[in-house]
């Protein structure tokens, strides 16, 4: 895999330069959730200051917080490289899921304000209407850290963001197959969300995340 896909870091006008490797950062994060560099590419450092039109020292950066936070590997005398998906990670992450959101969902269901309950329709609404993996990843994660902010918590919406920005490296692997149910347990909770009705906000907030967890699992194990 070549980094020919990888779209030029945008010229923020009002940035200074002690961020750029935070945005390159960014941009490679995104760009290894939406498939643009899949698991098993090369990132090389000076590729990547070319291709994104900065200079080596804020890509280095990137790599180096990219290592720390567990979205490359370094191979021995190879350099880096984005990181294959993991059964272990997979069941890792979801088992974290499933108790944290589950709990998240309830408290989203007893302290939800009609103002997020218009942003989760509106979420839906641009759900039922896409079909594109990634994008369908993306607004998965967008809703369930949306109903995570209901919760009025944010400690807990901050672990779910992340929670959920990890899943989505897994999660565009079954999206276009799990769509219709993804949107249908999205609907059912949001419905709960409206009555108040936190025991079954719980309750399927942690059967949604459990089916997702087992899809991928088997989309995982056949792929491997």
């Amino acid at each position: 895999m070549t980094l020919t896909s990888l779209p030029p870091l945008a010229r923020d006008a009002g940035a200074g330069t002690g961020n750029t490797g935070d945005r390159v950062r960014d941009a490679l994060v995104e760009a290894i959730l939406a498939g643009t560099l899949p698991p098993g590419t090369h990132l090389n450092a000076d590729g990547l200051a070319k291709r994104l039109g900065v200079s080596h020292i804020p890509v280095r950066e990137a790599l180096r917080s990219l290592g720390a936070d567990g979205w490359i590997d370094y191979r021995p005398h190879l350099g880096a490289y984005v990181r294959e998906r993991s059964e272990q990670e997979l069941a890792d992450l979801f088992e974290a899921r499933v108790e944290i959101e589950g709990r998240t969902t309830a408290m989203a269901a007893e302290r939800r304000t009609a103002e997020q309950l218009t942003a989760l329709d509106e979420i839906l609404a641009r759900q039922a209407a896409a079909d594109d993996p990634v994008l369908l990843a993306a607004l998965n994660a967008e809703f369930h850290v949306a109903v995570a902010a209901c919760s009025q918590n944010d400690l807990m919406a901050g672990f779910v963001r992340e929670l959920s920005m990890r899943a989505r490296f897994y999660f565009s692997t079954v999206a276009p197959s799990r769509r219709e149910a993804s949107l249908s347990d999205h609907r059912a909770i949001v419905d709960a969300l409206r009555r108040r009705d936190a025991r079954e906000a719980e309750r399927l907030g942690r059967s949604h995340v459990a089916s997702t967890r087992r899809d991928l699992h088997r989309t995982l194990t056949a792929s491997g």
